[in-house]
């Protein structure tokens, strides 16, 4: 295994600590994955990792809303809580995703 130099550790770090994801930075870089990950474990410990997946579509304050419609009486189901969500934040939404 070739070691890296420290230029090239202080790069990747800085990618990470500017958020770039392991997978963008191996690919950027040409390191593979595992190296990134060992360099991320061993210099930035503290440092979050992405969650990953999608991002929520609803806010934790449109579903306080959601839950206010409910239980003022002012909808009844999911559908209505959509239709009124959905003029509010004029973003398409699904009776699923409320």
């Amino acid at each position: 295994m070739k070691s890296l130099s420290p230029s090239q550790i202080a790069y990747i770090l800085s990618l990470l600590d500017q958020g770039h994801s392991a997978t963008k930075i191996a690919s950027t870089t040409a390191h593979i994955l595992s190296t990134i990950s060992r360099i991320h474990s061993k210099h930035r410990p503290m440092l979050l990792k992405s969650t990953g997946g999608c991002p929520h579509k609803l806010s934790p304050s449109d579903t306080k809303y959601a839950i206010h419609l409910i239980t003022s009486g002012k909808a009844e189901n999911a559908s209505q809580v959509t239709k009124s969500l959905q003029t509010t934040l004029n973003t398409p939404l699904t009776s699923k995703t409320v």
